[in-house]
């Protein structure tokens, strides 16, 4: 799989620019604030229509500007070649195009290309809150699997307007919750599934994890991934849910809020049976997180069978020498990546002495000629 060509257009700093990227490494240098990040997020936009750090899509469109617009061509091995678009208006809200088609609803986009991205907020996944661990599971999810998207859809909508009725019985100070029937067969029919995927998910991501981690501690510490659903659960998922929410329907009547399902899920890292959150030095969590990353491309290659595209946010900065240099070893060989940073000086060369490689100022990207990077003065 790869972005063959990238067209911004009133996204961010970018007022109009075309990139014809590499089929391997494309390294992107600059400094803080000309726009590299931006170039990721607008990658990212492509894959999973939205973006990792705009809270509303207005604030993607350039300062000024009503409209933006985001497309890119994509070579697939085991699917015939795409043109994607995300269009962006400040009076008519986002758009999604396939070959120049609109897509009946923005969520139809995702899966049409998979991307794994190496940020530097990645930390978070390990040290954040639990909206942090089940955005990572979400994310990842839904770009292998499109019809996660859709239950995660459905079980959002269902849940605000059960969490809806919920305050309106603790107004009342009622104790019935028979009104609760026909809401709570429908977060179940949208729930359990969203908690199998996501324990299989997991479980899948185990193994790869654990080497990714031993590789880059050599061996010192063993990293292993535990599920913590909001219910014990047995074998039918379906069954223990519906039955959770039966039992559990007085304490929720009286806090006027739905206490079980997916959006109370949460995932603890151990190393070596320690909580990585809590015992874990921010170098080990910085571990963690990368392992995370490495272990998820080779599984989403083993899922839908072709290589995704790799993008690296510039996150050498905050890991030593070894941990970096092993980090390239493992993930530049095979696939297309995209990484940016402030300092060629400080990546090491394995996998990226012929990448192709661009400099970004104030928004605007040329490509450099041979040896003309590493004058760059940033």
């Amino acid at each position: 799989m790869i972005l063959t060509r990238l067209q911004l257009y009133q996204f961010r700093n970018y007022a109009a620019q075309t990139l014809d990227l590499g089929r391997n490494a494309n390294l992107v240098l600059g400094s803080n604030g000309q726009g590299k990040t931006n170039l990721l997020e607008a990658v990212t936009m492509l894959a999973t229509s939205r973006s990792p750090r705009a809270g509303r899509d207005a604030e993607l469109i350039t300062w000024d500007a009503t409209e933006g617009r985001v497309w890119g061509e994509v070579v697939r091995e085991r699917q015939p070649n795409i043109e994607l678009e995300v269009r962006l208006s400040a009076e008519e809200g986002k758009r999604v195009l396939v070959n120049k088609s609109p897509l009946p609803r923005v969520v139809d986009l995702i899966g049409q290309i998979n991307l794994v991205t190496f940020w530097v907020e990645d930390i978070e996944i390990v040290r954040g809150d639990p909206s942090q661990r089940r955005r990572f599971l979400n994310t990842e999810i839904s770009q292998v699997s499109p019809q996660y998207c859709y239950q995660l859809a459905g079980y959002r909508r269902v849940l605000e307007q059960r969490n809806r009725l919920l305050k309106q019985l603790a107004s009342r100070g009622t104790s019935s919750g028979g009104s609760l029937t026909v809401w709570n067969q429908q977060l179940v029919a949208y729930g359990a599934p969203i908690i199998e995927r996501r324990r299989e998910f997991l479980s899948r991501l185990q193994a790869p994890a654990t080497q990714a981690h031993s590789g880059l501690t050599d061996d010192a510490e063993r990293l292993e991934l535990v599920y913590l659903p909001s219910f014990e659960l047995g074998d039918s998922v379906h069954e223990r849910y519906a039955e959770q929410l039966e039992h559990g329907v007085d304490e929720e009547i009286r806090r006027g809020v739905t206490l079980f399902g997916p959006h109370r899920d949460d995932v603890r890292f151990l190393l070596n049976g320690r909580d990585a959150r809590v015992y874990g030095s921010l170098g080990q969590q910085r571990s963690v997180a990368l392992s995370l990353r490495m272990a998820e491309l080779k599984l989403v290659r083993e899922m839908i069978d072709e290589e995704p595209i790799l993008v690296m946010d510039d996150i050498f900065a905050e890991l030593d020498r070894q941990r970096m240099e092993r980090l390239m070893e493992r993930v530049l060989p095979g696939r297309q990546s995209l990484t940016v940073t402030t300092e060629a000086a400080r990546l090491p060369s394995g996998g990226l002495e012929s990448a192709k490689r661009f400099t970004v100022t104030a928004g605007v990207i040329h490509e450099d000629r041979a040896g003309e990077a590493e004058e760059v003065v940033l």
